[in-house]
């Protein structure tokens, strides 16, 4: 990669904007801003107060740009730019951060003269680690590198890629009030979390040395640098809304919360052990975190015991089976490979890469960058089901992307719940192949494409979920609050900073600090099975969905505090 700006990417750099007006130069900053077009992906130039300015007005001034992508410790490379008059696009790859210098050279505006130096960056969403493992400090003399931690964002500010104390930094944030701080002694600042959407950085810093550029001297130069970045999931709690019951009972289902929303896919809606095409799922559906209510979205295939991931702006829907039978007819189920994303700006699915084979009562998590599909098994219409062996992931960073194999997981599981936390993959409970229901926890860990084997759930013989019976006496279910049953369809999920996992034995439990062992800290309001586990902010999570062997489907949505009972 280049080693500064005047020697490296800068001196490619055309110097335009020599006749800024002194209110432009005052008020307007470049800007590099992802956004889509029929569908595609794009990355828009603009010359604008914040990354929500996309006026034309002074397109003309920025024309001279040119904009780099950067993927990890890669030098940087140019991107070819369509310009119109109301527009400076280029189209967008997956993967990778994209960066921007501007040289407006030395202004005099009679009280102040300076040479004026702009800097722009964006890239995926806040939470992905390409904000870190790619490399723009070679290439962008004053750097911003932002850091979501929780529900707020750190914010480091490097000058010739050292942290550096004492700069401006200004924050639009979507739905709350402006920041306007100064970087600390390590070159940070931390900020809340607000709603969702796309938050405009900017920092200044002013460099008190004199020099010379085409004949005219300055005593200093301001350095401009912005990042817009993309917040997909809300910092505000939203558990005073009330929530709208499901408009559709329904188990085995996909569900992912991305900008403020929940979304489900598919699930079986029929009887138990029931299955037709009839009884199957093919929308996606939509619930407002911030209104409560549900709207249908896009159709797609009738699908059950599959999985719905979120990363970034989009949504993936992994595997899944179809009933090719109708009602009343003998089973004809077949495990699928397809693989797709749903991109909410413009309400379309987009098929990606298959998995390398069919799968269903599988899951999935997004560690990083990357998705990780384990478990389940191969239904192929009425012959014997294949339980996988294997596990998969696809870096969503790489091009073209691709299934990878990880390590062959220790186990042959379905009917499990897996979760990302600390930068490693949970494996929690499931129906084995042999042996019937498990408790047991499997941990994946992506750097050293190793597996380990983590603490049991914990095992509450006595408890009884709302409308169990206890199992015995004539005409009675089984009970489903057995011990055995306690990890049969669970789902998992983390939030700020713990892992939580719900059971049909309608407990709350919470991984520990350490990762040695589970600890019940709640009671929830039922227990069920083949539901959906998400977070809604630090301390709640909502379950959608599911069921109970003695009560049946539930419709109503349930929040869950992740603050222990007494």
């Amino acid at each position: 990669m280049t080693t500064g700006l005047i020697s490296g990417s800068v001196r490619r750099i055309a110097v335009a904007m020599m006749c800024a007006t002194p209110l432009a130069v005052q008020a307007h900053f470049v800007w590099l801003v992802p956004t889509q077009s029929d569908g595609q992906a794009q990355l828009c130039v603009y010359f604008g107060e914040d990354a929500h300015d996309r006026s034309a007005e002074y397109l003309s001034r920025v024309s001279g740009v040119e904009v780099q992508r950067v993927v990890g410790t890669q030098v940087a490379m140019p991107v070819d730019l369509t310009k119109t008059s109301d527009k400076i696009s280029a189209v967008c790859e997956p993967g990778g951060l994209y960066i921007a210098s501007h040289d407006l050279g030395v202004l005099d505006r009679g009280d102040a003269k300076f040479r004026l130096l702009y800097y722009a960056k964006t890239g995926p969403d806040a939470g992905s680690a390409e904000w870190a493992s790619c490399v723009t400090s070679d290439d962008l003399v004053l750097d911003v590198v932002p850091k979501l931690q929780g529900s707020q964002i750190a914010v480091t500010v490097t000058f010739h890629g050292k942290p550096i104390a004492g700069v401006e930094v200004s924050v639009a944030r979507p739905g709350a009030d402006d920041v306007k701080t100064t970087t600390n002694d390590q070159g940070q600042i931390t900020f809340e979390v607000a709603d969702a959407g796309l938050y405009s950085v900017r920092a200044k810093f002013v460099e008190a040395v004199a020099g010379e550029l085409n004949g005219k001297a300055y005593p200093e130069t301001r350095h401009y640098s912005t990042v817009s970045l993309n917040v997909s999931k809300s910092g505000r709690p939203v558990t005073a809304v009330n929530f709208q019951d499901l408009p559709q009972p329904v188990t085995s289902f996909g569900a992912a919360v991305l900008n403020d929303a929940v979304y489900l896919y598919g699930g079986h809606t029929g009887d138990a052990h029931s299955y037709s095409n009839k009884e199957q799922g093919n929308r996606l559906m939509k619930l407002s975190l911030k209104s409560g209510e549900w709207e249908s979205l896009a159709e797609g295939p009738g699908l059950q015991g599959l999985a719905l991931v979120a990363h970034g702006t989009r949504l993936y829907r992994v595997g899944g089976f179809s009933a090719m039978n109708k009602e009343g007819e003998d089973h004809n189920l077949w495990s699928q490979s397809d693989v797709a994303c749903f991109d909410p700006a413009d309400g379309k699915w987009q098929e990606l890469p298959a998995l390398p084979e069919r799968r269903s009562s599988h899951d999935a998590a997004v560690v990083g960058d990357s998705i990780y599909v384990v478990g389940g098994w191969a239904m192929k219409g009425e012959g014997d089901s294949v339980w996988h062996t294997t596990a998969w992931k696809m870096d969503l960073t790489s091009q073209p992307l691709h299934w990878q194999p990880i390590a062959s997981p220790p186990f042959q599981r379905r009917a499990l719940a897996t979760a990302a936390h600390n930068g490693k993959l949970y494996v929690i409970g499931g129906m084995q192949e042999e042996g019937g229901p498990t408790t047991k926890t499997a941990v994946y860990d992506p750097a050293s494409d190793k597996w380990s084997e983590g603490p049991a759930l914990i095992v509450q013989e006595d408890t009884k979920p709302e409308g169990e019976s206890s199992g015995g006496g004539s005409g009675r279910r089984r009970s489903m609050s057995g011990g055995m049953m306690t990890g049969f369809g669970a789902s998992a999920f983390a939030t700020g900073g713990h892992l939580y996992v719900t059971t049909v034995q309608g407990t709350l439990q919470r991984l520990s600090e350490d990762g040695s062992q589970w600890d019940v800290i709640a009671k929830t309001p039922t227990g069920r099975f083949f539901h959906r586990l998400l977070p809604l902010d630090n301390q709640h999570l909502i379950v959608v969905g599911g069921s109970n062997m003695s009560v049946g489907k539930y419709e109503d949505v349930e929040i869950i505090s992740t603050q222990p009972q007494s």
